[in-house]
């Protein structure tokens, strides 16, 4: 007689994106735990499929494309006639995407772990329903990451969001992104850069997190880059004028004719289908998973991590990192253990990227007072446009760091009494350098 397989299990994690892959993993692989994870979209999580991967790919080919108008002065001749294949880049892309979905099931498969295609819904604290079958967890992850805002609007039935935007098959000729965050700033870019002529449409600002001397020179080199940038331009509809042919009309009466929009306005918490008022898990007024330090809901033997908590990061090594703290916690008997969410490391995939950590010098301001915030910047140009003397190909760099005054007397040089709090640039390879300062600042290191 042939034993039926169990349902029941140590660790149930719903989502199979960076923080339930890394926590569900880590707990089979390193502590022997039973496991169980449960994804009813592609393995991997927005990261591998619709977020940093596909996204990173296509920041490689726009940096490419970009460094090319640069042949000529560094004595390169005939590149002129370059013309990118986009088909074929994508065939590229997606293959790539799709053998990190074969790594992750192995990854799963050889830690033991059992994969469950479908969605998890609650029906107690310690049962969730996959299509009509019944699995019980111990222990319950909440990591199912989050979906693209879809705002209804007039005419935003012929939008299409940062999902979307991975299945295009040919580029437009002109595209308009809404949005100021990581995404739009990030897309509109590279598609300026892939030649499609791009307009950023902002209701306020861009990036409003980022210091200000980072966000004016990011703006600098928008405008040497040919992006056509509109902050403070709230957007009121976008009417369909022909096939591939519309106009987003702007709250100002300024209209813009494209044949793609592309809705950039964040991500919110992909809860509200796990039917969480049957466990009785509380969320914010966002929908996002209220959590304490240790990743512990209000219901005991249920926890989250990643997108779907309050103040979420929204960083995928920052979701992996907390997920395989909880399973140490709770399966490898380190109580005392939480995240650290302090001093973590920032990039913004922009051209050139950005990298920030800590405090910015306004918030320093806010935090300490004028009087003991102390910074000091850096403006240059890189030497990699040394051999142009076209301004327009020159793009700017900017780094600063921000300095909080401990001691009575402030010393120019090797001065012990400044500590610094944030650190923040825009330029070639910051993304990878504000990694190890962000180290230094988490050792409380002075100027």
């Amino acid at each position: 007689m042939v034993e039926a397989e169990s349902n029941e299990f140590d660790y149930l994690v719903i989502g199979a994106g960076s923080g339930g892959v890394g926590s569900g993993r880590f707990a089979a692989g390193t502590f022997g735990t039973k496991v169980c994870i449960i994804e009813n979209r592609a393995i991997g999580g927005t990261c591998v499929n619709v977020g940093c991967v596909p996204k990173k790919v296509m920041f490689n080919l726009a940096s490419f494309l970009e460094e090319a108008h640069l042949f000529a002065d560094y004595g390169v001749k005939g590149t002129e006639g370059l013309k990118l294949d986009y088909a074929f880049f994508k065939e590229r892309r997606d293959a790539y995407v799709k053998r990190l979905n074969g790594i992750y099931v192995n990854m799963l498969n050889n830690n033991g772990v059992k994969y469950v295609e479908g969605l998890a819904q609650f029906v107690d604290a310690k049962t969730v329903e996959v299509e009509g079958k019944h699995y019980k967890g111990k222990h319950i992850l909440i990591a199912s990451g989050s979906y693209p805002s879809a705002p209804t609007f007039p005419g935003s039935e012929h939008c299409m969001d940062s999902d979307d935007f991975f299945t295009m098959t040919e580029l437009p000729e002109k595209m308009v992104v809404i949005g100021g965050g990581y995404i739009g700033v990030e897309l509109a870019q590279i598609m300026q850069a892939l030649g499609v002529k791009t307009t950023l449409v902002v209701r306020s600002q861009i990036l409003r997190f980022l210091d200000e001397d980072v966000r004016q020179v990011l703006l600098e080199n928008m405008e040497k880059l040919g992006l056509d940038v509109r902050l403070n331009s709230p957007h009121e509809k976008v009417e369909k004028l022909g096939e591939n042919e519309y106009a987003l009309h702007l709250a100002n009466g300024d209209k813009i004719e494209c044949n793609k929009v592309l809705v950039a306005l964040g991500r919110p918490p992909n809860v509200d289908p796990l039917k969480l008022e049957n466990c009785g898990v509380k969320v914010d007024k966002y929908g996002s998973v209220i959590v304490d330090e240790y990743s512990n809901t209000n219901v005991e033997g249920i926890y989250a991590v990643g997108d779907v908590i309050t103040g979420a990061l929204g960083l995928t090594p920052v979701a992996i990192r907390a997920g395989r703290i909880l399973a140490w916690r709770l399966f490898g008997g380190r109580k005392d253990l939480k995240m650290n969410y302090t001093n973590v490391a920032t990039a913004v995939f922009s051209h050139p990227p950005i990298g920030t950590v800590g405090l910015n010098e306004e918030e320093a301001i806010k935090k300490f007072g004028e009087d003991k915030v102390v910074t000091f910047k850096g403006n240059f140009v890189n030497m990699l446009y040394s051999p142009t003397a076209d301004e327009k190909k020159k793009l700017k760099s900017l780094f600063k760091l921000v300095c909080v005054q401990t001691g009575p007397e402030v010393v120019e040089e090797g001065n012990a009494h400044l500590k610094v709090v944030g650190a923040n640039g825009i330029g070639k390879t910051i993304d990878e350098m504000i990694q190890l300062l962000s180290v230094c600042l988490n050792m409380g290191a002075t100027k």
